[in-house]
């Protein structure tokens, strides 16, 4: 159906070590129907570039499939990539397509509720993460004076740094993705079980899946069929509830909008950066 080449099917967003294989398996499988359903054959396609810096790797013309983060789809990725839907995920505080952060701190610290954590330290992964920042940012909004709440903010890289910050005393608080929470607690119950969720930010559709803007509305469709197809098979069910992905829905950018709510909204409480 195209002549070109394409980087290989990639879902990095929540590609822990303990759940590699389930990723793989899941990777591979949405993989072999996409060349089917796009007539493409196997040397069409090039590995993944592990070493490109991953804002870089989404907006490549030649990407296939792949997640991203809500915060990049509305900001640095808007116009230059397709969005096709989202997963659903079986963790708690997911509810079909959407899902919100878990603001959690030390289980033994004195924190119980938002308005203690003012003059703590904060912690979060990246700027450009919805569920890190961006729904930080809008939760701690609401508490904060004159643009401040917290005494220190560093970032971290990735949400298990965050949980490990947090748990380890160089940091108070962090905003958790509800699937990683879920992840962690799954996972890695040591490292959890010394944290404790205190609030819950708003929610939004979780991270979702994207295309290179170059296919036409029907290769887009048929790429959608597919992770429909995938996503519903017996074949992957066993690599999908590894994941805790029992669904999946089709979306447009137009469902996103509440992302650029909660910033627009944080902005006008004064509180235009976590801080």
């Amino acid at each position: 159906m195209t002549g070109r080449v394409h980087h290989a099917v990639r879902l990095p967003m929540y590609d822990w070590p303990q759940v590699r294989a389930a990723t793989e398996d899941l990777e591979a499988a949405l993989q072999s129907a996409l060349l089917d359903a796009l007539e493409l054959t196997p040397d069409r396609l090039r590995p993944w570039p592990e070493d490109m810096d991953l804002a870089e790797a989404w907006a490549h013309p030649d990407v296939l499939l792949t997640q991203t983060c809500g915060y990049p789809l509305t900001h640095a990725l808007s116009g230059k990539v397709r969005l096709l839907g989202a997963p659903h995920y079986a963790a708690p505080d997911c509810d079909g397509p959407r899902y919100c952060s878990q603001i959690v701190v030390r289980r033994d610290s004195a924190f119980s509720k938002l308005e203690d954590l003012r003059g703590a330290r904060a912690v979060f992964n990246s700027p450009d993460s919805q569920s890190g920042m961006n729904a930080f940012r809008h939760t701690v909004a609401g508490v904060a004076e004159e643009g401040r709440f917290f005494s220190e903010v560093t970032s971290s890289g990735g949400h298990l740094a965050s949980l490990r910050a947090v748990a380890e005393g160089d940091a108070d608080v962090a905003a958790i993705d509800a699937v990683c929470w879920h992840l962690a607690c799954r996972e890695m119950p040591e490292l959890a079980g010394r944290l404790k969720p205190i609030a819950r930010t708003g929610s939004v559709p979780v991270l979702p899946l994207i295309t290179s803007s170059r296919f036409s509305d029907s290769e887009a469709g048929l790429i959608t069929e597919v992770i429909e197809a995938v996503f519903a098979a017996p074949e992957t069910q066993a690599s999908r509830a590894r994941l805790g992905i029992h669904g999946f829905s089709r979306l447009s950018t137009a469902d996103y909008a509440g992302i650029l709510r909660m910033e627009r909204e944080a902005a006008e409480l004064g509180y235009p950066a976590l801080a």
